[in-house]
């Protein structure tokens, strides 16, 4: 069983990555995966339906769900990492964190809605305040998105404590957008801010691990992060990275779709193209 887990890392990484969108029907797949590969790989739709207690069209709609076009790819994925595994006898820890943050990346790309960061981007460009909230743990994570966005010319304030939340979440408006961090989305305090916020008609988006949360029902956009702690390396991993690889997403969505952002950045960024040349 142990070498079958590890013939499995990367389609079963991929897979503990999307959980947070699983439904029970999709557990009782993932399960009968863990404990049952082989079989999983030789039965039939028909079979597998009758072994796992749920239809046929559940398991397809399940490989469609994680990636694949069809029962019979996904099939063919799991033989090819275990056939794979065979001739490997040794695979060291570095190989092992590059697999996952390469899934976790792919899986970030593939929960990240291109028309959700359009939608983000006018808003933003039309706020007049912009409010990065993040506490505690992704106290660092805002300081460093504020710091990137006000490059583009924009009105950028960091929240790092509730108190200062609760004053802003008060004088709220609805041309101010506050963007909150938060990967439980099950802080009380926190939900109790952001329905003050819902209030004053601002608009809130969100940045978590789960789809469905107490935060989550006051959101107008919600952005998902992987979630890593299902990982073989999920106590290495660095969650933040992925909050910032989103905001990098938005952030050239800016300055692709906004001419008046992109000049911004070019005559006061110190790394953009411009600078770059005058410090050569």
């Amino acid at each position: 069983m142990k070498e079958q887990k590890k013939g499995l890392f990367s389609v079963m990484s991929r897979i503990e990555g999307m959980s947070n969108q699983f439904t029970k029907t999709d557990w009782k797949v993932v399960q009968y995966i863990k404990n049952h590969t082989e079989d999983f790989i030789s039965c039939s739709a028909q079979n597998l339906a009758k072994q796992i207690g749920v239809s046929d069209a559940s398991i397809i709609r399940f490989a469609q769900k994680v990636g694949f076009s069809g029962l019979n790819e996904f099939k063919f994925m799991l033989q090819n990492e275990l056939n794979k595994e065979q001739t490997i006898i040794n695979q060291n820890s570095y190989t092992s964190l590059l697999q996952e943050y390469n899934l976790l990346a792919e899986t970030l790309f593939k929960f990240t809605k291109p028309e959700y960061v359009d939608m983000l981007r006018e808003r933003m460009l039309k706020a007049k305040r912009i409010y990065i909230a993040g506490m505690d743990l992704n106290k660092n994570t805002a300081e460093i998105i504020g710091h990137k966005f006000t490059l583009l010319g924009l009105d950028v304030r960091v929240i790092d404590n509730y108190d200062t939340l609760k004053l802003f979440s008060s004088l709220a408006t609805k041309e101010d957008v506050f963007i909150v961090l938060t990967l439980s989305g099950a802080h009380r305090i926190l939900a109790r801010a952001i329905s003050k916020i819902v209030e004053n008609d601002s608009f809130i988006v969100l940045v978590s691990n789960y789809e469905s949360s107490l935060c989550s029902a006051y959101a107008d956009l919600t952005f998902l992060i992987p979630k890593t702690n299902m990982l073989a390396n999920h106590d290495t991993i660095t969650r933040e990275i992925f909050i910032l690889m989103l905001f990098d997403i938005i952030f050239l969505n800016i300055l692709n779709e906004d001419e008046h952002s992109y000049d911004v950045f070019q005559e006061t960024a110190p790394f953009s193209k411009f600078n770059q040349q005058d410090n050569e």
